[in-house]
């Protein structure tokens, strides 16, 4: 057999033609030189004169296999790629961007100019590849020896450690200093300084950019999501087998990450980040980041700079409201810009974005979002379907522009608890008929001078603070339900004029509504109780009781007048939980229950049933335990009637339905 060998006839740089000298020789081409190859001198790789081959390849991007014994060769000008085959073996690279093949035996590499790389995929163990200090260890590296010009390794499918040398390799700014690819495995990859190409490949893989405009990819062959995507797209088998640990470290790097959970910092500079699938952890840190944190449910800090966080896989047609989405909650993103001014997209699900500090712009998308503007005039848009805005303090809000936006089951709610007293100027009703634009002016006191401005539209619901707060109607006109003092009289249905023997209050955050939703306030418009009550938007505990009166009523219960717990009234015009970023609610007890007006509607003063009172605090049930000793027994609390009937949750559904 004679082999092959593209251009074989030709016989520049490549022998004499004359007889065999013990050098086989290439052509100026794009050779193939395998085993059993004959040059035109009669020269054979692994022929008759024994397996210790010399081969120069000449010119063109030549294929070179030395097949057994203890070889050099010389693959010349072109992208070559070279292997030495079984044995020792020398290989010299020349110009161009060469591939060294790693075997078993100890091999010497020379890549000279330009990207040379050493290719350990076909190690049957891990290799440890370090050139900063030309160090070769495990698997096929063992015994190996860099003479100089390596940029770049690939690595096996086991857990291999790669680490780059800490200057830029070449003289071409548009060739990468190290290029590292780690295959399968969970490979630790380390590029340290210059402009690295680093590739993760399948497995969980830790790589640290190091300083320089990184690109770096560790996403894997076989991204899947861990829940699928509906019919078309099934289940990652193994959430587990990809969490990679990406730092982009300083300069501007490119970073892309797969399937899983994966932790991703971007370092300094101007990164782009794209998260790929499942619930990833970015950070973008110092530099106007573009983050694209993709399919889950993601944790975004965009860092200080002018970043662009996307909470989902920036595609339009992605975008897939809840009611036809096959994944209701695989995109639930937290994303936070951090300083400077930021623009965040929320994309499909149920997002919370926040602007922090600068004029950042927010939009929530589809699905139901919170947008947190921070501090700086920022613009806040909803988007489709119910959103709520949360003012965080007057200085944050003043400037601020939010847009509850139109579209899905719209009903935004725009969150002003605990600011302090303010007036709304120019409220118009939107075409919708359901919302409202204005302006709403803070004041440093009621009536008093006005100390930030917000400007809004496409809003349902503003929830107030609690100043003035419910107002409770008294012999001496309405008061605040949170000036009532024990000794006060207030109007009653039953009983005329009662005195106020007890006076209460509990204050809730926004950690305690985020593990409690149940506890969230429930905002009842004006007029949504019927004949114009309430007489203003009230704010009430879910459990708070009101009076209902209807012939409904009187045919379903024989009782015209019941009462019902406002969070089994939500659903009725008007009528609708919210999610406050903290409340206060406030009771006060009589003698016996009682029916009282709070803002022109009839409701519940506080009726202490056992599971009321197990739910104190220590000091408030000891209070009213002084005041009402008999309430210490089961049969006192029994003795303390509602003053109506009242109803349970689908018993109320029959009246409002």
């Amino acid at each position: 057999m004679s082999g092959f060998g593209y251009g074989s006839g030709s016989s520049s740089g490549s022998g004499s033609g004359i007889g065999p000298n013990g050098i086989v020789d290439g052509t100026t081409n794009d050779d193939v030189i395998l085993p059993l190859f004959i040059d035109v001198d009669g020269d054979q790789v692994d022929g008759a004169d024994g397996d210790d081959d010399v081969i120069f390849a000449y010119e063109g991007d030549d294929y070179v296999d030395a097949g057994a014994g203890n070889d050099t060769v010389e693959g010349g000008q072109g992208a070559d790629t070279l292997s030495g085959g079984e044995g020792t073996n020398i290989l010299r690279g020349g110009d161009e961007d060469d591939v060294f093949i790693g075997g078993a035996g100890a091999d010497k590499f020379d890549g000279g100019r330009d990207e040379d790389v050493i290719d350990y995929s076909g190690s049957g163990a891990a290799v440890n590849v370090d050139l900063s200090t030309s160090s070769l260890s495990g698997g096929d590296a063992d015994n190996d020896t860099i003479i100089g010009g390596i940029d770049g390794v690939i690595g096996s499918d086991f857990d291999d450690v790669l680490t780059g040398f800490d200057h830029q390799g070449t003289s071409d700014p548009d060739v990468y200093s190290n290029f590292f690819d780690g295959g399968a495995g969970d490979d630790t990859i380390d590029g340290r300084g210059g402009d690295d190409e680093l590739i993760g490949g399948d497995g969980s893989d830790s790589i640290l950019g190091g300083d320089g405009n990184d690109t770096i990819d560790s996403s894997g062959n076989t991204p899947l999501p861990d829940d699928g995507f509906g019919i078309a797209v099934p289940p990652d088998p193994d959430p587990n087998n990809d969490l990679d640990f990406v730092d982009g470290g300083s300069g501007d790097d490119s970073i892309t990450t797969g399937d899983d959970a994966d932790t991703v910092l971007g370092g300094t500079g101007d990164d782009t980040i794209d998260g790929g699938l499942d619930d990833d952890y970015i950070e973008g840190n110092d530099g106007h980041d573009e983050i694209t944190a993709g399919e889950g449910s993601d944790t975004v800090f965009g860092g200080d700079g002018d970043d662009t966080i996307y909470g989902g896989i920036n595609d339009p047609l992605a975008n897939i409201p809840d009611p036809i989405d096959p994944e209701l909650d695989n995109g639930d993103d937290s994303l936070v810009g951090g300083k400077g001014d930021d623009l965040i997209f929320g994309e499909d699900d149920n997002d919370t974005l926040e602007g922090g500090d600068g004029n950042d712009t927010l939009h929530g998308g589809v699905d139901d979002d919170t947008l947190i503007g921070g501090a700086g005039a920022d613009s806040m848009t909803g988007g489709a379907d119910r959103d709520t805005f949360i003012i965080t303090s007057v200085s944050d809000a003043n400037g601020d522009i939010v847009d509850g936006g139109t579209g899905g089951d719209d009903v935004d709610t725009l969150d002003l608890t605990g600011l302090g007293p303010f007036v709304k100027v120019g409220e118009t009703t939107d075409p919708d008929g359901d919302s409202t634009s204005g302006t709403i002016n803070f004041l440093d006191s009621p009536g008093g001078s006005v100390t930030g401005t917000l400007t809004y539209k496409e809003i349902e619901d503003i929830v107030p603070c609690f100043t003035p707060g419910t107002r409770i109607a008294t012999p001496r006109g309405e008061v605040a339900v949170e000036d009532l003092r024990e000794g006060d009289r207030v109007i009653t249905r039953d009983n005329g004029l009662q005195e106020i023997r007890w006076v209460g209050a509990r204050a809730l955050g926004a950690a305690d509504m985020e593990t409690a939703p149940h506890l969230r306030p429930v905002l009842i418009r004006a007029g949504a109780l019927g004949h114009g009550l309430p007489e203003r938007d009230m704010l009430v505990s879910p459990q708070h009781r009101l009076l209902l009166t209807s012939e409904r009523a009187a045919l379903y219960f024989g009782e015209r007048e019941v009462l019902a717990a406002a969070k089994h009234l939500t659903g009725m015009e008007g009528i609708d939980e919210v999610r406050a970023n903290g409340t206060t609610y406030i009771h006060f007890m009589c003698d016996r229950h009682e029916v009282v007006l709070s803002d022109g509607a009839w409701t519940e003063s506080f009726q202490p049933g056992e599971q009321v009172l197990d739910g104190m605090g220590d000091a408030s049930r000891e209070e009213i335990f002084t005041l009402f000793p008999e309430l210490r027994e089961s049969t006192g609390v029994e003795a303390y009637q509602a003053a109506r009937r009242s109803l349970k949750h689908h018993e109320a559904r029959l009246l409002v339905e």
